[in-house]
């Protein structure tokens, strides 16, 4: 399992599949290997993104979409994720397939919300 980022030389700054670095636009981007443990960051997609698929902020210090492996009451925002898969292929209802997202799984158990935990 292996997740690769790109860094830039002269500017340090890191990000994901880019040709030009997003802060000097430098050319110079070196490939370097994710440690793979990020948190979970809010949502901003269109309501055509898969409800599994979630922006990590790497502890690299970059953001790439994310499917996650775990309870939907458990994944929210600031929850820490560790690399499950590189990759996964993901199918709308539609029948149409997304490019592959690399699969991250929770790192500790998130208990339900309290008004659930009460409830019944």
């Amino acid at each position: 399992m292996e997740l690769f980022f790109q860094r830039c030389s002269w500017c340090r700054t890191t990000t994901v599949r880019r040709l030009l670095c997003p802060a000097c636009w430098s050319t110079d981007l070196v490939a370097e290997r994710s440690e793979g443990v990020g948190v979970v960051t809010p949502r901003r997609y269109g309501p055509t993104t898969p409800e599994t698929v979630w922006p990590v902020r790497m502890q690299e210090g970059f953001v790439v979409r994310c499917r996650v492996d775990g309870p939907p009451h458990a994944v929210r925002p600031g929850v820490r994720v560790r690399l499950a898969r590189t990759a996964a292929t993901i199918t709308v209802p539609s029948g149409r397939i997304i490019r592959r997202e690399p699969v991250v799984r929770l790192c500790e158990d998130v208990p339900l919300d309290g008004w659930i935990r009460g409830a019944g």
